[in-house]
């Protein structure tokens, strides 16, 4: 089992651009003066991901989503909008500047917390505020005010900050925002991560200094979900349907975000386990099991659900892969997550071994086809999950990846 993984992600969001401003030039360069902000990769981001960012950024100028997200139940943990694993631990506004208004007001600049804001799919520049209990790409945890940020790094005639920056404001203020707006019930490895919706450099020259911190959902490539209902009435825990393959960082071996399993991922899962019937439901008022009594009673279901996923027990060890689940920290269960993760992968590294394509298909591992052993000992698809927080730490008892 594992608790924990992070990768910081800053996603740009499409914005539509003033009548007056210039327009991107996708063949071009992006440069400081005509370019929006917005998806810089951290210094450990995959080359390929920094290079859609750099791409997104050339084609969607105004406003973006900066998020640190986690992915999480196989033990996930977070960020803003880090990606990361199972551990105990745009513009998205639709401003229209007009020539003679240095700011004008929408959906996003009026909203305050608990609002919620929808958008859509690849359209978050024409945002709407809607019920929470309709569908919704992200819920406001509250407003940054840059009065707080010290050096008058906000003021009318300042420079704008850049992307840098706004990842360490990021990471300051909303963890701590989003956390006092749901009461501490925030489980860190769930679904939904911290995030924040900053102005980019066409925006700031007009004026715009608006900023809200909020929760997110990553959906396929990072994108942003739909969600329904309020994330404090909500179960937080990952809801990957069996099938999903998480990807992967290629420098830390750490899952990021849902991909398509023809990309590089670290594990695909196998099934989605409620715990609840057992342990009791978010509002039963029982205590936290423990990583001991959940993985007592994962043990014997994430076997079944691995090869019944493969379409069988043989097909299966011909992955030669390791079956592993998720657990749900103490402080996930206070937030009323009750779901457990049950996928297949192998360590490497202190992370995951690098999988491409469908283990139901044609696998590989590390860039080799799978070769089963002659006889597998007893066990070996059985490895007993152990918790780690607040990374991940091969199991001992696993088989490890080959080199790649």
């Amino acid at each position: 089992m594992m608790e924990g993984m992070s990768s910081d992600d800053e996603v740009t969001m499409p914005d539509e651009q003033p009548a007056d401003a210039p327009s991107a030039d996708t063949n071009s360069t992006t440069t400081p003066d005509t370019a929006a902000p917005g998806v810089v990769p951290s210094d450990d981001a995959p080359a390929g991901r920094a290079s859609r960012w750099r791409s997104a950024l050339v084609t969607h100028p105004l406003r973006v989503i900066l998020v640190a997200g986690v992915v999480g139940s196989v033990a996930l943990a977070t960020t803003a909008y880090a990606s990361g694993f199972i551990e105990g631990s745009g513009r998205v506004g639709g401003t229209k500047i007009g020539v003679g208004e240095r700011v004008a007001q929408d959906a996003f600049t009026q909203s305050t917390a608990g609002d919620c804001l929808q958008w859509e799919q690849g359209k978050p520049g024409a945002p709407t505020k809607v019920e929470c209990s309709e569908p919704h790409r992200f819920e406001v945890a509250a407003a940054v005010d840059g009065r707080i940020v010290p050096g008058g790094e906000f003021a009318p005639d300042a420079k704008w900050p850049g992307p840098e920056r706004f990842s360490v404001i990021r990471s300051e203020q909303c963890p701590v925002l989003v956390a006092g707006y749901l009461d501490g019930r925030f489980d860190p490895q769930g679904r939904f991560v911290p995030s924040l919706i900053y102005p980019s450099e066409a925006q700031w020259k007009r004026g715009q200094r608006d900023m809200r911190c909020g929760l997110i959902e990553q959906g396929v490539g990072g994108t942003e979900m739909e969600v329904v209902g309020r994330v404090a009435e909500l179960d937080q825990s990952q809801q990957w349907q069996p099938g999903t393959c998480i990807g992967i960082d290629p420098v830390t071996h750490q899952p990021t975000f849902p991909v398509n399993c023809a990309e590089p991922h670290a594990f695909q899962t196998t099934g989605l386990i409620d715990m609840s019937a057992r342990f009791g439901a978010r509002t039963s008022g029982k205590p936290w099991p423990g990583i001991e009594e959940q993985n007592k009673f994962l043990t014997p279901i994430c076997p079944v659900q691995a090869h019944r996923f493969m379409g069988g027990k043989n097909k299966f060890d011909k992955t030669t892969l390791n079956i592993q689940w998720s657990t749900v920290s103490e402080i996930g269960w206070l937030a009323g997550s009750r779901k457990a993760v049950c996928y297949m992968g192998l360590p490497f590294k202190g992370g995951f071994a690098t999988l491409v394509g469908d283990a139901r298909a044609q696998l590989l591992i590390n860039g080799k086809i799978p070769t089963p052993p002659p006889a597998a000992p007893p066990g070996r698809a059985l490895p007993t999950p152990v918790p780690m927080p607040p990374g991940i730490a091969p199991n001992p008892a696993e088989v490890p990846a080959p080199a790649g």
